[in-house]
Order: C-alpha cells, then sequence, then structure tokens
C-alpha cells in the first residue's frame, strides 16, 4: 500500500433477537364453551341453621364415659372396702386366737411351776375370756370358741375361734332416736339385718420340750422350772391351718399333780383307787398326769376301773428316765398283781393280762406285743394303762 494511511472498516455488530412470547392457548372459558361432566355432581346437603350433630355425639360419648368413670370408681371403693372389712376381721380373729391360747399358756406355766403339769390344756372360761377381749380391741365380737387335740380329745390344746365384724346394719327408727351412723353391734342385738365380715383362726399351745419328774419336782428341758416367766418361755403358741383329729372331751377328768387324789380321777372303782394310792406311796411322782374314769363304753375307764399314767406329754415319747421309772413300776405291778387286784397293764406296744392267765416276771419276759394303732396314744407309748377292779380285762 501506499503511504498514505488507511483504517481498515470494523464489522457490523449484531443484535441478539428478540424473545418471541407465546400466547396461551384460549381455554374453554375464554371461548364461552362448557364442559359437560360425564356424572352429575351430588348437592350439597342443606344445613339446619345452628345444628352441629358432630358436636352433639361428642357430647354424649364424654357423658357416657364420665358416666362410666364413675361407675368403675364407685365398684373400686367398694371392692376396696369390702376387702378392707375382710382383713380387719382375720386380723381380729387371729387376735382372739392367740389370745385364747395365751392364757392357756399363762395358767400352764403357773401349774408347771407349782410341780402340776397341764392336763388337760383347755380351760373354757379362761381361755374364752381372753379371746372375747381381744376381738373387741380388734373390732370385732367372738361369736363361737371350740377345742381340739390330736390325742383322743384329752388335751383340748387348739383352740378355733370365730368373729365378726362389729359393723353392722341397723333400720332407722321412725322417731329419729337411732343416729344413721350408729353401726357398731356388740353381739346381743336381736334386730341386726347385716353383719359386715366374720373370719375364724386356730391356734396351738404345746410344749415342745421333753418334761419328766425327779422325784416330786417336774423337770423340763433338762432342768427345775421356779420361775413363772421360764415355765412361759418352755411353752410354745402359735397359729396353725387346721382343727385336731379330736374334739375335746369336756368332761375328761385327770390330775396333773406329782400326787393325785381318786375324788380328782372321776368315780373310781374301790378296788382302782385303792391300787391308785398304793402306787403313789411307793412310787411318789412316777407320772406327769393322771386320768381314770370317763365314758368310753367297752373299756375299763367307763367303769372307772383303769387309770392311764402319763410319762411324756400326750402324744409324746418319754424321756429315757421316764420311761425306766414306767417299767419299775410295771415289774412291781406284776409282781403284785394278785394281792392288789390288778387285771392287767398295756405300756409301749405290749399288753400283760392276768385274767387271761399271762405269767407273773419281768415286763420284757411275759409282755405281748399288740398291733400298731396309729399314734403313741393309742399305741399306749406315752402312758401306762393299769386296770384294777372286777371281771376281764376290757
Amino acid at each position: 500500500m501506499s503511504g498514505c494511511g488507511h483504517t481498515p472498516a470494523r464489522p457490523a455488530r449484531r443484535r441478539p433477537p428478540l424473545p418471541v412470547r407465546k400466547r396461551p392457548l384460549p381455554t374453554d372459558k375464554a371461548l364461552g364453551l362448557r364442559r359437560t361432566p360425564s356424572h352429575p355432581a351430588p348437592r350439597p346437603r342443606r344445613r339446619l341453621t345452628g345444628r352441629d350433630d358432630d358436636g352433639q355425639a361428642n357430647i354424649l360419648l364424654l357423658f357416657g364415659l364420665t358416666l362410666a368413670l364413675l361407675a368403675l370408681t364407685l365398684l373400686f371403693v367398694r371392692v376396696g372396702a369390702a376387702n378392707d372389712s375382710r382383713s380387719q376381721v382375720q386380723t381380729a380373729a387371729d387376735a382372739a386366737a392367740l389370745a385364747a391360747v395365751s392364757a392357756l399358756q399363762e395358767q400352764a406355766a403357773r401349774d408347771i411351776v407349782n410341780d402340776v403339769y397341764p392336763m388337760p390344756w383347755f380351760d373354757e372360761e379362761v381361755a374364752e375370756k381372753r379371746a372375747e377381749e381381744y376381738a373387741r380391741a380388734n373390732g370385732a365380737v367372738l361369736t363361737d370358741i371350740r377345742a381340739s387335740d390330736n390325742v383322743m380329745g384329752r388335751s383340748g390344746n387348739i383352740v378355733r375361734v370365730e368373729v365378726r365384724g362389729a359393723v353392722c346394719q341397723k333400720e332407722l327408727e321412725e322417731d329419729g332416736s337411732r343416729p344413721w351412723n350408729d353401726v357398731v353391734c356388740d353381739g346381743t342385738e336381736d334386730d341386726v339385718d347385716t353383719v359386715v365380715g366374720n373370719a375364724a383362726a386356730i391356734a396351738i399351745v404345746r410344749i415342745p420340750h421333753p418334761c419328766g419328774r425327779d422325784g416330786d419336782g417336774l423337770v423340763c428341758d433338762g432342768g427345775p422350772v421356779t420361775e413363772v416367766a421360764d415355765a412361759k418361755r418352755l411353752i410354745d403358741v402359735h397359729l396353725v391351718d387346721q382343727e385336731g383329729r379330736y374334739v375335746f372331751d369336756p368332761q375328761y377328768v385327770g390330775g396333773g399333780g406329782a400326787t393325785v387324789d381318786c375324788s380328782s380321777l372321776g368315780a373310781l372303782h374301790p378296788t382302782m383307787c385303792a391300787v391308785h394310792e398304793r402306787l403313789q406311796v411307793e412310787f411318789p411322782g412316777f407320772y406327769l398326769s393322771a386320768g381314770g374314769q370317763r365314758t368310753e363304753p367297752g373299756s375299763d375307764h367307763h367303769t372307772g376301773e383303769a387309770v392311764d399314767y402319763m410319762m411324756a406329754e400326750l402324744g409324746a415319747v418319754p424321756t429315757p428316765e421316764m420311761h425306766a421309772s414306767a417299767v419299775t413300776v410295771i415289774n412291781w405291778v406284776i409282781q403284785n398283781a394278785r394281792q392288789l387286784g390288778v387285771k392287767g397293764i398295756i405300756y409301749d406296744y405290749h399288753i400283760w393280762n392276768a385274767t387271761r392267765g399271762d405269767p407273773v416276771g419281768p415286763w420284757e419276759s411275759v409282755r405281748r406285743p399288740l398291733s400298731d394303732r396309729g399314734s403313741n396314744t393309742q399305741n399306749h407309748v406315752d402312758h401306762i394303762h393299769l386296770a384294777a377292779g372286777d371281771g376281764p380285762m376290757r
């Protein structure tokens, strides 16, 4: 190129294209068209002014639930009150039963200190008085008391009491003389309609330790007993689940002293009384207690021609010392049977019967075995049965 200057031309700037606005398609409404559905729409329900069914249903539901809860509350209160009443009455029964045997325990402790072995245990007057006292102290009334044992009805060391709650229902008087809250009954009312609660309990009193005699003195648990408190500790009392197998016989006659008069043993036959008195001279205090005449048809006891000399607690086993004493006494009786008018002896599963011609000699040599009759008392393990009088041994 020539030397005159020349600026080259710039390319023309291109503008971006303007955006194209899309116009919306016209709707049916814009076109004036009307869409017809295949199924006609349901007509709206008419509501009454001021009425709301859902609200009323909720109110009724809440009211029903409230009544149900109230009924359940009353039911639980009544059940709870009934259970509480039963519990209180049962507590009163337990207390009355333990009180009854505790009274017998105290009486027996005093006897032991005086060298008198308790035989029988049950004294209805003593037991009933204490049971009534403790039943009332626990809001109940004593309605029944009875004794039993497992030793042929001769001990009465198991006591059952029955009580009822002292709360009862009474009819109100028309003149208003009886307050509406007068619900305490003492057991003497004749017009009581409903009594709230009754219960029963059983308790036992016994000496779990072996006892015997050392001369005229009573020995328990290996030594003499001289204090009432010590004697009471030897005697056990507690609740049990069931009564004894035999109902206590209140006609049973017995004595627990080292020396017992014939008059304390019922209507003894003169020959039996004479033998008894002779034995007490020859062997003073050889037995714990003695039982004589009693209602027992077919037995020498029935006619007063037999005495039972207890060598141990009823149903128990004699100590070695008491067993040795029993054998000593028996041997003497056998040697003097003809002179004394003795008919026979039963002791420790064995019998010697003079009226059948059994020979005279040491007990171990002349005795004959008897079958097992089921208990220490029936098998004569705990006592000597001695018969004296007229006719054969029965």
